[in-house]
């Protein structure tokens, strides 16, 4: 049955009131793609209101590199100001992003500045309402969060050069508390088109290797309809020298009993390295229901789990 704090409303695109917990954080998440030319993208920012400051930025990448320093575009701030909300809805990030609703909890203006390489200048218009995370669930347990397909169009300006964007993607919206300690294995996928959303947050099996993961959490929007995911399998295939994902099958059974089967390969990724852990960011091609479906997955890993995969393969 869902209740009002499964709601996204238009306040939620508003700044919200943290608690009084330390850790407090509020993200706004966007991503882009050019999958002609293997190009992934973000715009990022977390809030630690408590602490008065704001993290994140934006960077691209694309198959010439993974490592941050070799990306096309690379700029993750650690400790600017706190962002301005000039209107309800209407927010600028001293990183260089500003956020401005057109639709409430639909369509949003995005532009990310960085005064010397880099411009983006995109709209984002949702495929279905922003969908709750299971309070609860992994991996934040104790915090709201939202995710939503929608199409992205627009232009980036890269070293002087236009390339244009016309894509479907993902965004998030959280808030509550978020810790840098404690990380866990987490596998978060998604799949998006006109006709389908696909949103996968898996787990590794107990005693299983780094090939096989359980997905507790997710949506799939199929035919209109979004349903919640109640059981999954993802079966991801590793370069066996740097451990990273080149293609992976997947299953899952969603409320309204209806099953889905994809497979995705690789064209793409960056490595993004946090406090203790690590985040691969893979640009995917899916086959859905014989279908081509672009998405992207995100394999988080505690930094010690990670040394240890590519130490065993190599």
């Amino acid at each position: 049955m869902e209740t009002a704090q499964d709601t996204f409303g238009a306040v939620d695109d508003s700044l919200h009131q943290p608690s009084d917990n330390h850790y407090e954080t509020e993200t706004y998440w966007f991503s882009f793609f050019v999958p002609d030319r293997a190009i992934g993208g973000w715009l990022y920012s977390s809030i630690r209101a408590n602490v008065g400051v704001t993290a994140g930025g934006a960077w691209m990448w694309d198959d010439g590199g993974v490592a941050p320093w070799d990306l096309p575009f690379y700029e993750n701030f650690s400790h600017l100001k706190l962002p301005r909300e000039t209107s309800p809805g209407q927010v600028e990030f001293p990183t260089g992003m500003s956020v401005a609703v057109v639709e409430p909890g639909m369509s949003y203006d995005l532009v990310y500045d960085d005064r010397d390489r880099f411009r983006a200048d995109l709209r984002f218009d949702g495929l279905e309402q922003p969908v709750p995370l299971r309070a609860g669930a992994p991996p934040y347990p104790r915090a709201s969060h939202y995710d939503q397909t929608g199409r992205v169009t627009g232009t980036l300006s890269l070293d002087g050069e236009r390339i244009e964007v016309d894509c479907f993607a993902m965004r998030d919206r959280s808030w509550g508390p978020r810790y840098e300690r404690g990380y866990r294995r987490v596998g978060y996928t998604w799949a998006a088109s006109p006709d389908l959303s696909l949103l996968t947050y898996t787990g590794p099996e107990p005693g299983s290797d780094a090939g096989d993961e359980h997905v507790h959490s997710g949506y799939v929007r199929r035919d209109g309809v979004v349903g919640q995911i109640v059981d999954g399998r993802r079966t991801v295939r590793r370069d066996p020298q740097e451990g990273w994902v080149t293609g992976m099958d997947l299953q899952i059974t969603d409320e309204h009993g209806r099953t889905t089967v994809a497979q995705a390969e690789a064209l793409s990724r960056m490595v993004l390295p946090g406090a203790t852990s690590v985040c691969i960011n893979t640009s995917l091609r899916w086959t859905v229901d014989g279908r081509p479906v672009d998405g992207e997955d995100q394999d988080v890993w505690p930094m010690k789990e990670w040394r240890r995969l590519r130490r065993a393969a190599r």
